[in-house]
């Protein structure tokens, strides 16, 4: 039986099957053990709004307008919360992860297709033993999504860059359409500039120059501006933002005149090889001989080559620069390490038994650092202990679902854990004129007078945050409120970490009155 197994693995179909089925465990290990992290908080937030309020066309984070990113990338989280039975970490993060599961499949497609035979297969271990890869591919963001879109356009083109069909054109524009939708017009651009060398080289561009191609560029056109058409028609007429004007800000003033994420000119320098760590080393000693030799070079290197160079010039240029940004030219890279390890190896097999095994140790470190070893940091307390002490505090008094929540200026990550039978939250902004001082009495006034409704103060919980005990907020309500507070989980205790904690203000319950009688 062994002996069968391992014969299967040999085969190409094998091979594939083991590298996916790999690959699923990496990424699905341990997803709904690790707490919010980074910018997912904002996807967490908005999309549970979403699904409070039954408006699913205008974003809100924390109660206020944010249409920083196209609808479709929440609507995917929304509808796997539904498909799931609600919104956790595992709705939040499935969509990315099937994508990453889907980007190391098409990797190991295009390689087969356009390098040496075993060339995908080695590209598809490669990204999927990519450290940060699988990071981000386990974090609920358009990043990953885009990189998939990004791998499907390139893919589709190959199948037949010299076919002038109609249908082609339109698989393609689509393809290209859905992908800036999810994070932005770079899944326009990035594949263009992938697929420009090939475009331009022998004049093939001319080919495509033909009425066809413009009637699917239009169809896909329209096919994008439906979510924004949308949110104009269903979404509420006082939201006050635009999504084509934000595409607009985040896209072109972003590039030309950035607002944030002002990172040095030599970001990606730095970071392209620390995302493609362990292997960064194959996809720079390919570079470096492709170049060397370049006349001499296979012309399927040459094209990856020069467009990974077009994207790295592209996101170097724009001032907006951010680490991660870099995550679109990882697969690509790992695609020419690949291609430099499969010649390799092809004139030297005596190194092919150490090169799997080296793959081989890889994965399972990998899969045991970001499915057993971060989820672990967050066990023991964090984040997602301190919404259930909340809950079963709370719950000591009245069911969950008889609570009214009302959070001032707390973490993004705090709303998702605290769920409350899809009632939306009340949000209060740091800079809102609260009593700084007084009495619960005297929030509670306020917050009637804020809201126009009347509140029970014996049903209602107070949420904020703190960087410390001694700044806590709304210390007056510790008189007649029972506080929580966060709880430090395992790596804050190892690595004596102090970031902002959550504190939660629950009512006292009522003492009975105490019976007097004559004796």
């Amino acid at each position: 039986m062994k002996e069968t197994l391992l014969r299967y693995f040999k085969t190409e179909r094998g091979a594939l099957i083991l590298l996916l089925g790999v690959s699923a465990v990496a990424l699905l290990l341990g997803l709904g053990q690790r707490e919010l992290w980074g910018a997912e908080t904002r996807w967490a937030n908005i999309a549970l709004q979403m699904l409070q309020s039954g408006d699913y066309f205008d974003p809100y984070l924390k109660g206020a307008p944010y249409y920083d990113k196209p609808l479709p990338s929440y609507w995917l989280i929304t509808a796997t919360a539904s498909l799931l039975g609600g919104l956790g970490h595992w709705s939040l993060r499935l969509p990315s992860v099937i994508a990453a599961w889907l980007s190391i499949w098409l990797v190991y497609l295009i390689g087969e297709q356009l390098f040496r035979k075993g060339t995908g297969l080695i590209a598809g271990w490669l990204l999927a033993t990519t450290f940060y890869f699988l990071v981000w591919s386990r974090v609920a963001t358009a990043d990953v999504l885009t990189v998939f879109g990004v791998l499907a356009a390139v893919w589709w083109y190959w199948r037949g860059p010299l076919d002038t069909r109609f249908s082609r054109y339109l698989v393609f524009f689509l393809i290209l359409a859905l992908t800036s939708l999810l994070k932005g017009l770079i899944g326009f651009i990035l594949p263009g500039l992938m697929l420009l060398p090939h475009l331009l080289g022998e004049g093939r561009w001319k080919r495509h120059l033909n009425l066809r191609m413009v009637a699917a560029l239009i169809v896909a056109g329209l096919v994008y501006m439906i979510p924004f058409v949308l949110s104009h028609l269903y979404g509420e007429p006082t939201y006050g933002e635009s999504g084509l004007a934000l595409v607009i800000r985040e896209n072109v003033v972003r590039f030309f005149k950035p607002f944030d994420n002002f990172g040095p000119i030599y970001t990606y320098l730095v970071y392209l090889p620390v995302y493609t760590l362990p292997w960064a080393p194959c996809w720079l000693i390919g570079l470096w001989l492709a170049v060397r030799n370049w006349r001499n070079t296979d012309a399927s290197t040459r094209w990856l080559v020069l467009g990974l160079a077009l994207m790295f010039a592209f996101f170097t240029a724009c001032g907006s620069r951010r680490s991660y940004y870099v995550l679109p030219l990882v697969p690509f890279a790992q695609l020419l390490g690949a291609a430099w390890l499969t010649q390799y190896l092809a004139t030297r097999p005596a190194s092919t038994r150490r090169w799997h095994r080296g793959i081989g140790i890889s994965a399972v470190l990998m899969t045991l650092i970001v499915g057993v070893a971060y989820p672990w940091t967050n066990g023991n307390g964090g984040i997602i202990r301190f919404g259930q002490d909340v809950q079963a505090r709370a719950s000591q008094q009245a069911p969950w679902n008889q609570w009214h929540l009302v959070m001032l200026e707390v973490d993004n990550k705090l709303p998702l854990y605290v769920q409350n039978d899809g009632a939306p939250f009340t949000y209060i902004g740091e800079g809102e004129d609260y009593p700084r001082e007084g009495s619960s009495a005297d929030f509670m006034a306020w917050l009637a007078k804020r809201t126009g409704q009347a509140w029970d103060p014996a049903r209602t919980i107070i949420f904020a945050q703190y960087p410390t005990l001694r700044s806590l907020p709304l210390r007056y309500l510790g008189e007649d409120h029972d506080m929580v507070l966060t709880q430090p989980d395992n790596g804050a205790r190892l690595f004596r970490a102090h970031d902002n904690q959550s504190v939660a203000f629950i009512p006292k319950p009522a003492q009975p009155a105490v019976a007097t009688g004559a004796p």
